[in-house]
Formats: C-alpha cells, sequence, structure tokens
C-alpha cells in the first residue's frame, strides 16, 4: 500500500503505515532545496543494512522531520522493533547492539531511538509517543514502518 497523502499540516495521515524503504526513498529522500534529505535517506539505509544484518531486528518505525512537509528536515527518530520473545536485558554481539544501543545509534547514524518488543505494551506506548507533535497537545500525525 502506498504512502498516504500529507494532511493540511504537513503531517502523514494518522496511523501506522507499512511501506518499503524504496517508497520511503521515493517520497521523502530526494533533492528539494539541498541536499539534506538525501544525507538523511542514506543513513537511514545504511542503519537499515546493519539492522537486517543483526538478525534481531523485526522492524523500523520511522517517524521526525524527515517523514514531513519540511524542505529540510532536521532529523529521524526510529522505532526498533525487535521479536516479542527477545530479552532487552540480553547480552549482544556487537552487530545487534549497534542498532538498538541508543548511544551507539545517536553517535553512528544521528537517530534518537528507542528498542521495543513486537506486539508489546511498550510498542505501543511508544507510537502513542511518537504519534505526538510537538507543542500541539491535540495533534496526531502518522509514521512509517519498514518490517525486514
Amino acid at each position: 500500500m502506498p504512502i498516504p497523502p500529507l494532511d493540511e499540516h504537513g503531517f502523514l495521515l494518522v496511523g501506522t503505515h507499512d511501506c518499503t524503504l524504496a517508497e520511503i526513498k521515493a517520497r521523502f529522500g530526494t533533492f528539494q532545496r539541498s541536499d539534506r534529505r538525501l544525507r538523511l535517506f542514506a543513513r537511514l539505509e545504511a542503519f537499515l543494512a546493519e539492522a537486517a544484518a543483526s538478525r534481531l531486528v523485526v522492524g523500523i518505525v520511522v517517524d521526525g522531520s524527515f517523514v514531513t512537509a519540511k524542505p529540510e528536515p532536521n532529523d529521524i527518530d526510529l522505532i526498533v522493533v525487535v521479536a516479542a520473545s527477545h530479552d532487552l536485558r540480553a547480552d549482544l554481539g556487537p552487530v545487534a547492539y549497534n542498532v538498538v544501543s541508543k548511544k551507539r545509534v545517536q553517535k553512528r547514524f544521528g537517530f534518537d531511538i528507542v528498542a521495543v518488543r513486537e506486539q508489546s505494551l511498550e510498542f505501543e506506548d511508544a507510537v502513542g509517543f511518537f504519534e505526538q507533535v510537538r507543542g500541539v497537545a491535540s495533534q496526531r500525525k502518522g509514521l512509517l514502518r519498514i518490517r525486514l
């Protein structure tokens, strides 16, 4: 299903919308007034490659000004989704650690993340938090999800 249109405020319609990386690139990863979107997309693409290689991550929910109408977005925020059975406190190898550690992901890719288990209360809480529009309590926005 294609990425839905943006609303009158420049946000995705409320909901978590499944999409592919190619759809995100076509919609949000192209040149506008600068190469900012291209550079953010390149980092997202690199992060997703590592997430897939980790065999720990089952999906990524994408948020931030990157998935808005803002011509020069500031950031990409991610919900990193792991299998429901995964223990988030377990010791991890370097490849898996590099994609679920907040500090590591921020340092390497510049993304703010939260790692949660799929189909969990923490997943629902994270989606609810990310759907909020900063400074406008009554407004919600949509998110994009890539399943790995």
